[in-house]
Formats: structure tokens, C-alpha cells, sequence
């Protein structure tokens, strides 16, 4: 099952799912500038679920509001040893759940500057019409049997803006996501 999770709306309203205090972290983050090399997705699942390998992606998205340019990016993300970071700093685990950080691909460097350098004539030509996103995508199976109740799980981003790791989507619930979508949440068992 793959989760995604959203960051950089272009407006607040439909920011719904990212708290308030990390729209304010967020601030100063802009994807067009940030050094992508010290960019880092953290996320946490329950101890029942493991990602499959390359199982992060980072989904880049831009938009004009008119509907006639519509294009995405998407990058496998590599799994760090550790966190990154001081230890007051890093995601804590909640009980149950595993915290594991990623980082882009070096060999994605070239492709995410041009990405970013395609944007960035689209804005000059489009101004504020022009939109994006970013998504973090998690493709997971399950370790043992999931209970019934809520899946949750919490992504986080740190750039060298932001310095810290600062929450996109706390505790996102898999089941409820994929009833809103009009599915039931499978998340088939691993093939060890």
C-alpha cells in the first residue's frame, strides 16, 4: 500500500492535513533554492508494518491553475543509517512505531535541477498560477497481522532551511485515507 502525505499547498485551506506550527517552520523552505543534498524525509509506521525496499518516494508536483501544464517528478529516496541531526532535534517514536530518515539519490541530482529549472520558466512566464507540491509516498507490507483500528503514520522534512525535522502529517490514518478514497486499506504480508 502506498501513503502519501503533502507539503507546500498553495493555499492555507488546503493545508487541512499539516499542523499550523509547521506551516510556520515551513516558511522559509522553497524547493527552487534549498541545497537538495541536505534535504531528509523521516518517516515512522507501526513495528506491524516494514517498507519495502525503495519504498520512500518523494513526489514533486507543479500545476498552472488553468489545468494546461500538469507535471510530476518521482524519486526513490535511499534510507540513511541514522537520523540526521542533534538528538533534541530528531523525530522521537511513538510506542509501537519504528522512525526510519532518507535522502534523495545523489545520481538525482541532475534530474531534480532540471525539474527545478523548468518551474522556475514556468513561473517567470506564469507568476502565481504556477503551483506545486511535494508528497512523500510510502510503499509498505505488513511484518504480522494488522489490528483492526486506525494505521497511523507521521512523515517529516528537514532542509537546510527548516534545520530540524518539522511534521507534515502526524499520525495519518492508512484506514481512514483509503475509506475516504472508497477502498479498503490492504497491506499485503511480506515476502521475507
Amino acid at each position: 500500500h502506498i501513503a502519501r502525505t503533502g507539503l507546500m499547498c498553495a493555499v492555507l485551506a488546503s493545508c487541512a492535513t499539516i499542523p499550523v506550527t509547521s506551516m510556520y517552520k515551513l516558511r522559509n523552505f522553497d524547493l527552487a533554492t534549498t541545497d537538495v543534498s541536505k534535504l531528509r524525509v523521516a518517516v515512522q509506521i507501526p513495528q506491524s508494518i516494514r517498507v519495502r525496499p525503495a519504498g520512500v518516494t518523494m513526489v514533486i508536483a507543479a500545476r498552472l491553475e488553468n489545468g494546461s501544464f500538469n507535471q510530476q517528478e518521482a524519486f526513490v529516496l535511499e534510507e540513511l543509517g541514522t537520523l540526521t541531526g542533534s538528538a533534541e532535534r530528531q523525530p522521537k517514536p511513538a510506542k509501537w512505531t519504528q522512525v526510519a530518515a532518507y535522502r534523495l539519490k545523489s545520481a538525482d541530482t541532475d534530474r531534480i535541477t532540471a525539474f527545478r529549472e523548468k518551474i522556475a520558466q514556468l513561473k517567470q512566464r506564469h507568476g502565481d498560477e504556477v503551483k506545486g507540491s511535494i508528497s512523500i509516498g510510502v510503499d509498505s507490507c505488513a511484518r504480522t497481522l494488522i489490528a483492526d483500528g486506525p494505521v497511523l503514520i507521521t512523515t517529516w522534512i528537514k532542509s537546510e532551511e527548516t534545520v530540524e525535522y518539522v511534521v507534515l502529517n502526524r499520525n495519518l490514518d492508512l484506514r481512514r485515507e483509503s475509506e475516504k478514497a472508497g477502498q479498503v486499506l490492504e497491506i499485503k504480508p511480506c515476502q521475507n
